[in-house]
């Protein structure tokens, strides 16, 4: 699951380097909590911590036709917020914490933050798969198809023998239903990390 979630986020960030703001959303979408759990470390100021986040995603939309290729997309963003921060706590005088602890915001281990990522990745796959679980069977089914297979409608339409609009019209009122059964909104991006049994 990770090396599809890899995948997908070099494959979102090539997206974000060729101009597609959807692609910036998701993967802002993907790190923000995670981001602002790292930076409550160092003080309890969310509304510098937000725009520090923000600072840092809107550097990458402006760079954008500059910035490099990222393999490893989750440390790229990570190291660039851990920048951001050090600059925006210096500004705002609240760098106390780190001064008070003698710790350097760059010796952090990437795995530490990397392991916040996945924590909060696995509790929305979790809640996400009890969801589609409750889902009609045969709305599962197609949610899978289209998510996890990657079926596009007409193969989909194909396999199955409904209409494309039926097809259409399923996976749209199972997303619905799990976007409000889940308070998930980037659906899209966690539905195609899922391995369901």
């Amino acid at each position: 699951m990770s090396k599809d979630r890899d995948i997908l986020e070099i494959q979102l960030w090539e997206a974000l380097r060729s101009g597609e703001q959807a692609a910036l959303q998701q993967l802002y979408m993907s790190y923000y909590k995670g981001l602002l759990k790292y930076g409550l470390r160092y003080t309890d100021d969310r509304d510098t911590l937000k725009d520090s986040i923000n600072n840092t995603f809107l550097y990458f939309w402006e760079k954008r036709e500059s910035i490099g290729n990222a393999n490893h997309v989750g440390n790229y963003i990570f190291k660039s917020y851990q920048r951001q921060l050090v600059k925006d706590l210096n500004n705002t005088n609240k760098f106390e914490k780190l001064l008070e602890n003698n710790e350097d915001i760059d010796t952090v281990d990437v795995e530490e933050f990397q392991f916040i990522i996945r924590q909060e990745e696995n509790t929305r796959v979790n809640v996400l798969k009890n969801a589609i679980l409750q889902l009609p069977k045969r709305q599962r089914e197609l949610v899978l198809l289209r998510y996890y297979e990657g079926l596009s409608y007409d193969e989909i339409t194909l396999r199955t023998n409904l209409s494309k609009r039926a097809v259409y019209n399923q996976i749209h009122s199972a997303i619905n239903t799990l976007k409000k059964d889940t308070s998930l909104q980037n659906l899209k991006q966690i539905l195609p990390l899922l391995i369901l049994f």
